[in-house]
């Protein structure tokens, strides 16, 4: 993945030339292509201007290996749900077109010439528009991360590129069976904290940790402290309100 889901962090141009030689290399081995596929869906995405122009790796394909598997709903609108997949001339290509048509898993043609003329038309404007307003939130959002939980925050990876920040907290478990998710999800039992049934008090949505690992890898106990935090729907005050929660979350776990 050219920008990581969940961590946010971004393939480098270095690392996807050594990708692309390492399939090469093992291509010439055992005397067969093996491909390559690069998931460029966050590609553009980045809205840190300090991070370089990113490269295709078929710059780097001597071989006829490489893809590119991308979409316009992150740019665009999610209700497009048009997809994409670039590559050489070959009969793997071939084959993905031909098995497209055949179970008519595509977009509408009235959908995909929408996409075609914004494509032509406005898509960079759209996309300048895009990255700006999430640079812009993400600047805010870190800064809140350091004020409200700081303390307690390990590691902290995103904010350049997509729309999430990926946390891991010191000692402070994210779990769905945490005293700071319970705190969160307003489930701890306590009404003072819960609110009542039929007017919860307000609740902070995220991703686990536990989720976004292997069930039976090495991270599986750093994942119990990890969690992946979203900026992109809702508006600026509303995530500064959601970490202001969060921080009251962490104090509640730690008595």
């Amino acid at each position: 993945m050219t920008i990581n889901n969940p961590t946010s962090i971004i393939l480098s141009n270095e690392r996807r030339a050594e990708l692309v030689q390492i399939a090469t290399d093992l291509s010439i081995i055992v005397g067969r292509k093996i491909p390559l596929f690069f998931d460029k869906a966050y590609e553009n995405l980045v809205h840190d201007p300090t991070v370089p122009p990113l490269q295709s790796g078929l710059l780097h394909d001597d071989q006829g290996i490489v893809y590119e598997i991308g979409t316009l709903s992150k740019i665009l609108a999610p209700a497009l749900r048009i997809g994409y997949m670039m590559g050489n001339d070959c009969s793997f290509l071939n084959a993905m077109i031909q098995k497209t048509s055949d179970v008519g898993f595509s977009a509408p043609l009235i959908t995909q010439e929408i996409a075609s003329y914004l494509l032509d038309h406005h898509v960079q404007r759209q996309i300048d528009t895009v990255n700006e307003g999430y640079r812009q939130k993400a600047g805010a959002v870190k800064v809140w991360i350091d004020e409200q939980l700081g303390d307690v925050i390990s590691a902290c990876s995103g904010g350049k590129a997509g729309f999430y920040f990926y946390l891991t907290f010191d000692g402070i478990q994210t779990t769905e069976d945490s005293a700071f998710f319970k705190y969160l999800s307003r489930t701890t039992g306590d009404l003072a904290i819960d609110g009542p049934d039929t007017d919860k008090n307000p609740r902070v949505i995220y991703l686990p940790g536990e989720f976004c690992v292997h069930p039976q890898g090495d991270l599986v106990e750093i994942g119990k402290r990890q969690l992946r935090l979203s900026y992109g729907f809702e508006e600026v005050e509303r995530i500064r309100e959601a970490i202001e929660l969060m921080s009251e979350a962490v104090n509640y776990a730690k008595r």
